[in-house]
């Protein structure tokens, strides 16, 4: 008998599997299966964020004489990924292992951490992760959903996320010429920190 499995109980083995391997990557930095599977295990998640993150702790685990299997595993990765940041890459596949703090790595790295160059917003949430919070915040509005609702505005405004906010916006102008007064609210404080960054 096959057992069913809906793309939600997918996403779930990805991340365990995810965090599983974290494990051994952390243990031990160049256990290369362990990287291999993270990355595949990476490829099931939506979005870009989470493949570049654990392709930028296996450049930085590896080095020059693993160029190989750089290659590899950009390759792996190259249509997940935005052209800049597959230049990027494939600018280190032949260097020595990437420094520890580097504008490559994402929250979802564990060996990696990024530069402080990178904007807030950015090491939260990535521009994928805003388009997935606003399209689920607009089947939210929907729905009536409101306690979800204002966890949209919450993270809006923690992780000035001025993207997520903008696209559940422009949407529920398109359905009511005014916004809710916390919506209003929220829409000040973004621009607030904007007009501080």
């Amino acid at each position: 008998m096959s057992v069913h499995t809906t793309p939600s109980d997918e996403l779930k083995l990805a991340r365990l599997e995810m965090r599983r391997t974290a494990r051994r990557i952390v243990q031990n930095h160049q256990d290369v299966s362990a990287h291999l599977a993270r990355l595949h295990a990476a490829l099931s998640l939506p979005g870009a964020e989470p493949v570049q993150g654990v392709l930028a702790d296996l450049f930085m685990a590896f080095g020059t004489t693993q160029s190989v299997m750089k290659r590899g595993a950009l390759e792996l990765a190259r249509a997940r990924l935005a052209t800049h940041v597959v230049r990027w890459f494939e600018s280190q596949v032949m260097s020595p292992a990437l420094a520890p703090i580097t504008a490559l790595a994402t929250r979802w790295s564990v060996l990696a951490t990024a530069s402080a160059d990178i904007s807030t917003r950015a090491r939260r949430c990535s521009v994928d992760d805003s388009r997935l919070l606003a399209a689920q915040a607009i089947a939210d509005m929907a729905a009536n959903r409101q306690e979800a609702l204002q966890a949209f505005l919450h993270h809006c405004i923690t992780c000035h996320d001025n993207l997520a906010f903008m696209l559940a916006r422009r949407a529920m102008l398109a359905q009511s010429p005014e916004l809710p007064e916390d919506w209003n609210l929220t829409s000040q404080q973004l621009e607030q920190s904007m007009e501080q960054a």
